[in-house]
Parts: structure tokens; sequence; C-alpha cells
């Protein structure tokens, strides 16, 4: 498995209107340094499309640096226009190719992306068609050229104040590259590599994990095991993912918690089937 990440954009660019400390390239290059090492532990390969901050390659360019691998990753912020903060628009948004090759991940990142920045607004996907019913974005466009399916994952809006301040958090950074990894190793079906630990502690069998494959058409994530838990995301009919525990509601409804860090979903046989 190969990926290529990209921080979007270089130098000092994008800046909060409102906390001047914030720059959408800044945070793109640490978040996708801190990517970068958490997939490698995972034994995937990682490439960049660059190795320095302040220089910077054409759109295209970017893309088609990952010619030969499996998937391309563009990392950004969002914004809405004109300079000026419009506080409560918050959501993650997974930019897929209009291959559509990469939907089903871009689904999965940009929910993953929405629970742990706690945003208000659930994580979004969108096939933006421009000229010639190509890419509408260049990065895109470039990766798309080379045969590799691409996704340019929005971390919110740095028009946000609270997004701002949470992406300025490095802690905050080193929990969401955490479970981006996971959530792209789940998703390829990737496992680390296991690591011998002879300490006391480890001689206790964690609970089995097993995966599930969404059996009704639209199925509801939430942040707890019931429906008295706000719902966190949505995942579709299809989608596989892996239970890593498992816990009944106050009603008796049987929930599974995602591997990924997404939430719980309810694992009765009327919404999933064990694969």
């Amino acid at each position: 498995m190969k990926i290529c990440l990209d921080a979007g954009h270089y130098g000092n660019y994008n800046r909060c209107p409102a906390i001047p400390e914030y720059w959408e390239s800044k945070f793109t290059w640490k978040l996708h340094l801190l990517l970068k090492a958490e997939l490698e532990k995972y034994g995937i390969t990682v490439i960049t499309t660059r190795t320095e901050q302040a220089k910077d390659l054409s759109l295209t360019a970017r893309g088609k640096k990952a010619a030969g691998c499996d998937l391309f990753l563009s990392i950004h912020s969002n914004a809405l226009g004109n300079g000026q903060m419009v506080e409560g628009t918050d959501y993650p948004l997974a930019c897929c190719t209009v291959t559509h090759k990469a939907d089903v991940l871009g689904d999965k990142l940009a929910a993953t992306v929405a629970l742990v920045m706690g945003t208000k607004q659930n994580g979004r996907r969108i096939n933006k068609v421009g000229s010639g019913n190509a890419d509408w974005y260049g990065v895109l466009r470039g990766a798309t050229s080379v045969g590799v399916p691409a996704i340019l994952l929005e971390h919110g809006f740095h028009t946000d104040s609270r997004c701002v301040r949470w992406l300025l958090d490095d802690n905050n950074l080193s929990q969401l590259a955490k479970e981006e990894a996971a959530t792209i190793a789940e998703h390829y079906f990737i496992t680390k590599p296991e690591i011998k630990d002879t300490s006391v502690s480890a001689q206790i069998e964690p609970e089995t994990a097993f995966l599930v494959k969404v059996s009704c058409s639209e199925l509801n994530v939430r942040k707890g095991a019931g429906v008295n838990f706000p719902i966190a995301t949505r995942i579709y009919k299809g989608y596989i993912f892996t239970i890593v525990e498992t816990a009944y509601s106050n009603d008796g409804g049987l929930w599974g918690k995602l591997k990924s860090g997404a939430g719980w979903i309810n694992i009765s046989d009327k919404y999933v089937k064990r694969v």
C-alpha cells in the first residue's frame, strides 16, 4: 500500500481573518507530516508532494506526484468568502474525484474528522465537475491523470473561530492524525504489525474485533451506544467497518463501536451483516 500526501498551499497562505496566528498552509504542513508518521505505523509506504514547506508546485503537478500510488490525499481547511469570519459553518468536506473511486473513503474520512473535531455540522462529500467533465480541483485532475483515486480533505473552516482554535492545538492534530490513519487503514483492511509485548498486562486478551457490512440503505452513527446519543454522521449500504467493542443500550439494542473512532452503530441483523 502506497499513499501520496499533499499539504495544501505553501509559505504563509490563507490566514484566519480574526486569529492571526492561524495560516492554512502551516496547519496543512504540520498535519500531513503527523499523518505520514501514523500511516507508516501500519506499514504503509507514504510519499509527499514536496520536501520543503516554502516551495510549491503547480496544482496538477502535485496530483501527478501520486503516480504509482494507491491513494492521493490533499490536506486543507476551508473558508467562506470576502475575508470575513462566518461563525457556525464548520463541516468537514471530502472533495472526491469525478471518477467516484474514492467516494466511500471520502465519506468515512469526513465523518471521522467531524467526530474528532466535534463539529456542529456533519461531514460532507462533493464531486465537483469542471470544464470538459473533468475534476474542478487541479490536484485531483493531476491524480486522476495518473490513474490514482484522490481526495481533497477540508478540515472544517478557518473562518469559524472554534475550528481555528481547535486546529491550533498540537495535541488535537496528533489525535486527528491517528484517527485519520486508522480510518484509512480500516478501509483497506490493514492492521498494524504486531509488536510482541511480554508484560503482565499484555497477557489479557482484548475483545475480538469483527467486520460488519451495512445492509440497510442508511444507518446513523451515534456518539454513544443508544438512540439517546447525538448523531455523529451517517453511513450507507455496502460500507464495511470493524467493530472493536460492543454494548447494550437501555432499550436492549446491541451496539458496536467503530474502529475508526467515528462512533457507535446498531449492529442488529436488521441493519448490518457480519462479514
